[in-house]
């Protein structure tokens, strides 16, 4: 699969899970980076290994606060879904 391919599926998922209230649907206040920790990442599901960087977000979701782990890129797509979402809800404001 082509990272276009793979961009455009993940963004959908993204879109998906904010739209579900599966995922956060604000670019988080807290965040952190490491090597990973074997967690499935909360976007594409996949383990993510030790040697692979993952970001630990921490939001709240549903009335209680929440850890979600991504990979790089998962997260990226889903910050970029974030932004997208506050736009419309915005644009639907005016």
């Amino acid at each position: 699969m082509s990272l276009t391919q793979l961009e455009t599926r993940l963004r959908l998922v993204a879109r998906e899970r904010i739209e579900k209230g599966k995922l956060p649907s604000a670019v988080p206040s807290r965040m952190w980076g490491g090597r990973g920790g074997g967690k499935p990442c909360a976007l594409c599901d996949t383990i993510i290994k030790r040697e692979e960087t993952e970001l630990e977000v921490e939001e709240r979701l549903g009335g209680k606060v929440e850890t979600f782990h991504f990979h790089i890129l998962c997260q990226s797509l889903w910050q970029l879904e974030c932004v997208r979402d506050y736009h419309l809800k915005q644009k639907l404001k005016t």
